[in-house]
């Protein structure tokens, strides 16, 4: 039976093991953790005394229990963990979920970390971005070979060390950029650890595919996104563009790291365990999990605003990952800020997504109506004018991202499914 232990800011959570029988991991807490301020997953676990069985929860967890789900690698990270497995022969398929973290050890995101650790060796020379995104785009395009590997065994390495415990489909890295006068004296260093130096840490989507125009291009978009967001008040934490070799990375500062201190983060899938259809979960339920952890009102406004901005601005990515919440030493919660804003899907292609959870039972034509009675169940006040400025706000997307040059049918499609959503939601839009 596989087995971890689990730690959180020195103190000993409990123990995680793998029933090969029934297929579930099973968690104990020790007395430490019951003793302490804290509760890591106070929806799916209240009494801190009682087991947790994997089992119990949605077959997409696989067995394992959701709140240590979010430390496991997601999309991206899972095509690069199993790469890494079969270059040093190994069955990804023979390997159980308990085993997938103690791979991760104390390198993913958030606090909790998993004892005993398999060995994969910290880096500790600048990393090559380029290097990186060359790497990235043979693993997803599935052309990654064993001559790669022969010629060049840490280029992989690198990339299942600082990314593979990222979530999401897009290709992510865990870098550490340290603090210099002047850009150009800047290094870049591995993430997955903490430096006893003047660093800030950052996840960067690395641009993999230059020759494809929208992959070329929507890391601009999405800082565009994230710029617009915090004009309009949302706590989105700071971003930049990397640009290097004709290629442009976007690096947002992780939240779950301050001043080289751990931060506990949870993702809304992860804290309440759901797996399901759109309209199965909603806006709602988060705002319900906000009353439950006792948050503040003005925290419920940072919500609302990020709902309605991703109404007008197309970003209908918005699944359960792609909410967090955070927690301190003391157990008090936090709304994480705002992550992942951006056009989620390719404008070239036919296909438009709906929103991944409802709003007002809805996940398509969401109009102002719908905004608004949300608003009014959930206690928003001053919904009018919070409304208002975003769509301001969103309606200068087309002018702001002019300073990067895109191609113009690119700002022509996400600019025209923009007006759309703005045309529903604005101040006397025909609702019905």
């Amino acid at each position: 039976m596989s087995s971890a232990k689990i730690s959180i800011w020195n103190t000993t959570v409990g123990y995680i093991s793998w029933d090969d029988r029934n297929n579930t991991a099973i968690f104990e807490s020790d007395q430490e953790y019951i003793d302490s301020p804290f509760n890591i997953a106070p929806l799916i676990h209240p009494d801190k005394k009682e087991l947790l069985y994997g089992n119990n929860y949605h077959e997409k967890f696989n067995g394992m229990i959701p709140t240590f789900n979010d430390s496991l690698p997601d999309s991206f990270g899972n095509v690069v963990f199993k790469e890494w497995l079969e270059q040093i022969d190994m069955d990804q398929s023979q390997m159980n979920p308990v085993e997938r973290l103690l791979y991760v050890g104390g390198r993913g995101i958030g606090a909790t970390e998993y004892h005993e650790g398999k060995d994969i060796p910290n880096i500790t020379h600048n990393l090559d971005l380029s290097e990186l995104a060359q790497i990235s785009d043979k693993i997803i395009k599935r052309k990654y070979e064993q001559e790669d590997f022969v010629h060049n065994p840490d280029a992989l390495r690198n990339i299942l060390t600082i990314g593979s415990s990222v979530g999401g489909a897009q290709a992510k890295i865990l870098v550490a950029i340290t603090r210099e006068q002047k850009k150009e004296n800047e290094k870049i260093l591995a993430g997955d650890i903490i430096h006893h130096i003047p660093v800030d840490y950052y996840i960067v989507k690395l641009e993999h595919d230059s020759q494809d125009i929208w992959n070329r291009e929507k890391n601009y978009v999405e800082f565009v996104y994230n710029q617009i967001a915090k004009d309009i008040g949302i706590n989105v934490a700071d971003s930049r563009l990397i640009c290097e070799g004709g290629r442009a990375h976007f690096a947002s500062k992780r939240f779950d790291r301050v001043k080289n201190r751990k931060v506990h983060k949870q993702t809304v899938n992860a804290l309440t365990g759901f797996f399901g259809k759109n309209t199965e979960f909603s806006y709602e339920h988060i705002f319900s999990v906000m009353e439950h952890l006792k948050l503040p009102s003005n925290q419920k406004e940072q919500l609302f605003m990020q709902m309605v901005f991703n109404v007008v601005a197309s970003n209908r990515d918005d699944h359960t990952k792609n909410f967090s919440f955070l927690m301190d030493e003391k157990g008090r919660w936090s709304l994480s800020p705002a992550y992942d804003l951006t056009f989620p899907f390719d404008p070239y292609q036919s296909f438009i997504i709906p929103h991944k959870i409802s709003i007002n039972g809805k996940v398509k034509g969401v109009n102002r109506e719908d905004i608004v009675a949300t608003a009014k169940k959930v206690g928003i006040l001053h919904y009018n004018e919070i409304i208002d400025n975003v769509v301001d706000k969103v309606a200068t997307f087309s002018s702001r991202i002019k300073e990067y040059d895109l191609n113009q049918k690119t700002v022509q499609l996400v600019a025209a499914d923009i007006d759309k959503n703005i045309q529903r939601v604005k101040i006397g839009a025909n609702n019905k």
